[in-house]
């Protein structure tokens, strides 16, 4: 339990037990960065490592035609204006714009939960298997030090029973920037059913299990129980908080945080704790940039010989414990994992203990520079409810950034020297905005753009007093149709016969024979041969997928249609189109 040498990475959370296929997935986090979103549909759909992890500045057809196939069944949602920027995103871009919903919290503070839902299917649709993951970890590339608990739904599913957990996705779409559409909102509530009649396989030694959601309505706030003794591991801290916790054990034993945290709340956690640590972890020689922080979050407590444990979101902050943000936490019976030694055993070297060093705080100085927060500036950008509007001309896409809420007339001084840019385009290109949006009016985008290269994922550049401030908002894009704009994109990244093959085999589900198709490469691009060895070929594949799944042929049918008569004969081979037609009429579908 609290093993630092068991490492899962998020992609292992998604690939599916034996025999099942992933369905749907709803991912709850604070931050999300654009590159690890757009490499998480391919770790969903195949377990082959050139596929685990997106390079910059490379797309390809294989990882087009995995967001397409998941994208209407993948929400995630993320506190407004907390989307990280990304170099070198392709115009696929688009298709995540569906997926990556922005919120606010409802009572003023952030929207802070770490939290994976995701349904698996068998082949035959006849059953179905939920697994949970409640994280401390946001849907980003950072190296932190994390904590969560993972497990799967066993069984038949059982009589309905309301918890936090389906209390918590249902509130989701009122959250949201922009309304859902009704097939995404049928998807959570769909979601939530079989959460409230899951019945739960968890680790080893752990039972009697409770979801929190925190800060979803007035009064949703954390009461620590009483306890005989107590530890608390929270990455950020403030002094009221942590007088509660403490106030809340008779042997409050120990506070494990970051250097900085305790530097700040040094009294508080002094007074409160008989032991302040911090992780001490080893240099990865794989790894040579800096070792990463602590992020992870929990709170362990012992009454008897009884222990329990709770882990999440949850830092120990006012904000968080009050209900002021929205956390997640999962609370659970752990007496069977920690043994006799209770709480001890987590101090053990077989344990965190093996990581832990005792923190004292550095000689009093001046005092140091308190970091500039631009999460206010965030938030007036985001309260002006901005959209991307579109016009075409001659040359190619006008472009340009409109207000359609009040600006809040503090933006320049917020964010000084305020500009923008297409998240498709080089960062040498942005446009200044901060002026022409205060003054309640567009802020025009130089030049002209190809239709692929727009998005409603839109960065934001300033000129903070601690440096460089950059975030994304996902805005709404008018003057175009969507449909257009991602037919663009997909002509884009289909340049020749070896890309088209990918790009269909992957739509029709052969993840299998990836690896193989990608080392058939000759000088001219076209492939050797339409299948890898000992892998079905490509009319097998169109029956299979007419027999099986003739709407995933239908959606099919709708992607090759975005592309011209011209386009699809350049790209798909000389019997292709006599081949679809044939599949078509005996899927009694419209060709």
């Amino acid at each position: 339990m609290l093993e630092p040498q068991k490492r899962v990475s998020i992609y292992d959370l998604v690939r599916p037990p034996a025999g099942f296929a992933i369905d749907a997935l709803v991912a709850c986090t604070y931050s999300a960065s654009l590159d690890t979103v757009l490499s998480l549909p391919a770790a969903m759909l195949a377990d082959l490592p050139a596929m685990s992890k997106r390079r910059p500045g490379i797309f390809t057809a294989v990882e087009l035609a995995a967001l397409r196939r998941v994208c209407d069944r993948t929400l995630i949602f993320c506190q407004g204006g907390a989307i990280h920027p990304a170099e070198y995103l392709p115009p696929a871009i688009i298709e995540a714009e569906r997926m990556v919903h922005e919120v606010k919290a409802p009572m003023g503070g952030v929207f802070h939960p770490k939290l994976w839902v995701i349904r698996f299917v068998d082949s035959t649709k006849e059953r179905a298997l939920l697994r949970i993951a409640i994280l401390s970890r946001n849907l980003t590339a950072d190296r932190s030090w994390d904590l969560g608990i993972v497990f799967d739904s066993r069984g038949t599913p059982g009589p309905r029973k309301a918890n936090d957990l389906a209390t918590l996705l249902r509130v989701l779409p009122s959250w949201c920037a922009r309304p859902l559409d009704r097939a995404r909102g049928k998807l959570i509530e769909d979601l939530a059913h079989n959460v409230e009649a899951a019945r739960w396989r968890l680790p080893d030694g752990l039972g009697a299990m409770t979801f929190h959601t925190l800060g979803s309505e007035a009064g949703r706030r954390w009461v620590q129980p009483k306890s005989d003794r107590l530890a608390v591991i929270s990455p950020f801290l403030r002094s009221p908080a942590l007088r509660q916790l403490a106030a809340s054990s008779t042997e409050p034993i120990i506070l494990v945080s970051r250097a900085d945290a305790l530097e700040q709340c040094w009294g508080a956690a002094r007074d409160g704790f008989a032991r302040q640590a911090v992780l001490a972890t080893p240099d990865d020689p794989a790894l040579p940039e800096k070792a990463g922080e602590l992020h992870g979050k929990a709170l362990i407590w012992q009454t008897g010989k009884r222990a329990r444990m709770a882990v999440g979101s949850m830092n120990a902050t006012s904000a968080a414990m009050g209900g002021r943000n929205v956390e997640f936490m999962v609370s659970f019976d752990c007496t069977g994992a920690l043994g006799d030694a209770g709480i001890e055993a987590l101090l053990d070297r077989r344990s965190l203990g093996a990581l832990l060093e005792d923190f004292e705080p550095p000689e009093p100085t001046d005092g140091k520079p308190v970091p500039f927060d631009d999460r206010p500036a965030r938030a007036a950008l985001w309260d002006a409810k901005l959209h991307i509007a579109c016009a075409a001309s001659d040359n190619g896409w006008r472009i340009a950034l409109a207000p359609d809420g009040r600006v809040d007339p503090a933006l320049p001084a917020l964010l000084p020297d305020l500009r923008f840019r297409p998240a498709t385009l080089a960062g040498n290109r942005t446009a200044g905005c901060g002026s022409a949006l205060v003054a309640g009016e567009r802020a025009t985008f130089p030049g002209t753009l190809e239709l692929s290269e727009i998005t409603g994922f839109t960065v934001f550049e300033a000129d903070g007093p601690d440096g460089l401030i950059s975030f994304t908002l996902n805005l709404e894009v008018r003057g175009v149709d969507e449909e257009e704009r991602r037919r663009a994109a997909l002509r884009a990244l289909l340049p020749d016969r070896q890309h088209f093959a990918e790009f269909l085999r992957i739509l029709l589900g052969d993840f299998a024979a990836l690896e193989g198709l990608a080392m058939e490469r000759v000088a001219d691009g076209v492939p050797v041969i339409w299948r890898a060895a000992g892998q079905p070929g490509l009319l097998e594949l169109l029956i299979r997928c007419a027999t099986d799944d003739p709407e995933r042929l239908a959606s099919i049918r709708q992607t090759l249609e975005s592309l011209s008569p011209e386009d699809l004969d350049a790209v798909a081979p000389e019997d292709f189109t006599a081949l679809w037609s044939s599949v078509m009429r005996a899927a009694s579908l419209p060709k």
